[in-house]
């Protein structure tokens, strides 16, 4: 599933000479934006964007290619309250559910498991078979490190095994082990609204029939998707304190990878979350 829409991205900008608490002028620009787009989603008309829906067509073909990285880009951006649905009916932890929003640029090729990194069928041992993050992509993160070398991402990402594909979708089968509470990004798939307007990501099953109900359901899930996703971005905008970043950062980044460790400092609605490793 395409990372639609909901890409949060903050100005990288020097705090030396200013306090840390102070709002950068872009991340005013940003909440003042927000604020607008916001009120104007609702005012939507969803029988129209239902009509929409019916005149595209679509009908899921369960093939699981959405939640593969062979596919293309399958992030699938998720906000804390998903986080933390999927870790009640899971019993996972909030780190073993997402991971941190990085680009797609710093993510390995995947590669085809063997039979002995399959993923097990419950929800036990997800660990060993992650995604690794590379060390010669740090130069991707430079301007999101701070001065002690810790990397600062914005927004969370379901966890993916190492070949790139979803961490809660069965080899086998195809099919989704969190159906009942998987994020709205995935329930709304191929459909997602930006600046606004509907748009829809690759998939084989546009073009298909779809009911006036089914159809207006869709809409009415989009909707709701995009007012919270517009919501939990603004609430992180207005939350957010700028770090201090230096010369040094880079190289005690890879100094720390060196050594076998690496912090990452997750910035969401909720606050921050430093994930050492």
């Amino acid at each position: 599933m395409y990372q639609q829409g909901t890409s949060i991205c903050m100005e990288a900008s020097s705090t030396d000479n200013k306090p840390e608490f102070e709002k950068t002028s872009y991340q005013q620009l940003l909440i003042v934006d927000l604020k607008k787009e916001i009120e104007m989603a609702r005012k939507l008309d969803s029988e129209k964007l239902a009509s929409e829906i019916q005149k595209i067509g679509f009908s899921c073909q369960h093939c699981g290619k959405c939640c593969r990285r062979a596919f293309g880009d399958n992030r699938v951006a998720v906000i804390p309250s998903e986080i933390e649905r999927i870790r009640e009916y899971t019993d996972l932890s909030k780190l073993e559910v997402a991971g941190p929003f990085v680009t797609e640029d710093s993510i390995p090729d995947g590669e085809e498991e063997s039979e002995e990194e399959r993923p097990e069928t419950s929800f036990e041992a997800l660990e060993e078979n992650e995604e690794s993050f590379s060390p010669d992509r740090l130069e991707y993160f430079e301007d999101y490190i701070d001065c002690e070398g810790k990397v600062h991402a914005f927004g969370w990402i379901l966890r993916r095994k190492r070949n790139g594909d979803c961490i809660f979708l069965e080899r086998d089968t195809y099919k989704c082990r969190i159906y009942p509470v998987r994020p709205m990004l995935c329930s709304t798939y191929p459909f997602y609204i930006e600046e606004l307007k509907l748009q829809t990501c690759e998939c084989e099953g546009l073009g298909s029939p779809i009911s006036i109900e089914d159809s207006r359901k869709m809409a009415e899930n989009l909707l709701f998707r995009y007012i919270s996703e517009l919501g939990d971005t603004l609430d992180l905008y207005e939350n957010f304190v700028d770090f201090r970043r230096g010369e040094q950062g880079l190289k005690l980044a890879k100094k720390s990878l060196e050594n076998g460790t690496f912090t990452f400092i997750v910035h969401d609605s909720k606050g921050s979350t430093e994930i050492s490793g």
